[in-house]
């Protein structure tokens, strides 16, 4: 690939991999350090997950071909439930084929029931929380970006009576890695008799003492919260998950997401069931990750890049315009680093420079990443 080819390709987003996403990756035969991906502890690579897939692809095929409320249901998929259930100390568990489709499938179970009247979502919420809330045809307010103080006010403006409030939120945001204040959302729940969805995509696997989540990393216990998230992030699997109630997942159950679409692939979900496993004994592995994540962050500070202050492993800034973060995103891909320029709900018009630390990252590969960036700023 020619020099030309290679940089307008890079800034338009159409560089292929050749290899599965690591802490390594192979790009037209050459090697580079991956910092964009979101497979958090490697494991869509990792030996022990991908002998699960093969003998699950041997033994029920690519798919059961069917839906769940028809002959769609496997034993593989049973396991994956309470496998989940009891990762979540939850009283059962219901398995999606997508991440996307876990608002959507728990936010109508609870709008069927009228459990809410109106919805306050964060204004950046994923585009899965945005859709989920329009499906329901009731009123979407938004408050702003991570504030209790605007969403309090919200809330007080526009309920009227006894109406219950729905909120709804990320637990880690994907863009900046900022965490949302899940304490005082249930302190205002409380207040209103309302309830709070949090969408764990990013939360699941990384936040907590067992990687429950926002709600086990702040050591909250409520029965107004639901949570739900993928299992293609940290767990190396694919699919969404939502554990809670058994009263709650049943109305899920016979919900038309459910009922309506072909389970994952057989691979997905027996990786998905081996990665929770490996997450919920490998606990060193979450310090480990913490550790790279804290010697990222403190190195940009050292640079003088100002990013979240936390133990999430994603690193995000945004300067100039945009030509001039291509231009500094391209210089890294030039040097061996891949970071990745990030146009996404929540990132500005320009978009941002986001770099995502992974727990399989050499110290010596999180320095000579921050040595290049050192060099070309």
């Amino acid at each position: 690939m020619n020099e030309g080819r290679l940089n307008s390709d890079y800034l338009d987003n159409k560089i292929v991999l050749d290899s599965a996403p690591g802490a390594e990756v192979l790009i037209d035969g050459k090697r580079y350090n991956y910092f964009a991906g979101t497979g958090y502890y490697e494991l869509n690579k990792n030996p022990e997950i991908l002998k699960s897939a093969s003998e699950a692809l041997t033994q029920y095929g690519i798919s059961s071909s069917s839906s769940r409320s028809s002959y769609g249901t496997t034993k593989l998929i049973l396991e994956l439930e309470k496998e989940a259930a009891m990762f979540f100390d939850a009283e059962d568990s219901v398995y999606l084929p997508s991440g996307f489709l876990t608002p959507s499938a728990a936010i109508q179970a609870l709008a069927l029931k009228n459990n809410f009247d109106l919805i306050f979502i964060d204004e950046v919420t994923h585009y899965s929380n945005q859709f989920a809330a329009q499906l329901t045809r009731k009123q979407v307010i938004r408050f702003s970006h991570l504030s209790s103080d605007d969403l309090n006010d919200k809330l007080r403006k526009n309920l009227k009576g006894n109406q219950v409030p729905l909120i709804i939120t990320d637990g880690i945001f994907p863009v900046y890695g900022k965490i949302a204040p899940i304490g005082a959302y249930k302190n205002i729940i409380d207040k209103y008799n309302g309830k709070l969805w949090i969408d764990e995509a990013h939360s699941l696997g990384i936040l907590g003492n067992n990687g429950k989540g926002t709600t086990e990393y702040f050591g909250i216990n409520s029965e107004s919260i639901y949570l739900g998230g993928t299992l293609s992030k940290a767990f190396g699997g694919f699919g969404g998950i939502i554990p809670g109630k058994k009263v709650f997942i049943d109305e899920i159950k016979n919900g038309d997401l459910f009922n309506g679409a072909t389970p994952a692939p057989s691979p997905a979900i027996a990786a998905s069931l081996a990665g929770i496993k490996f997450v919920k004994v490998h606990l060193e592995k979450r310090n480990r990750l913490y550790s790279n994540a804290k010697l990222l962050k403190d190195g940009l500070k050292q640079i003088g890049i100002e990013v979240e202050d936390s133990v999430v492993p994603i690193a995000a800034w945004s300067f100039g315009n945009r030509n001039e973060m291509q231009k500094f995103v391209y210089e890294l891909f030039k040097s061996g680093y891949i970071v990745q320029l990030i146009n996404y709900v929540g990132s500005g018009e320009d978009g941002a420079v986001r770099i995502v630390v992974f727990e399989t990252h050499t110290q010596e590969q999180i320095k000579g990443l921050l040595e290049q960036i050192k060099k070309i700023i």
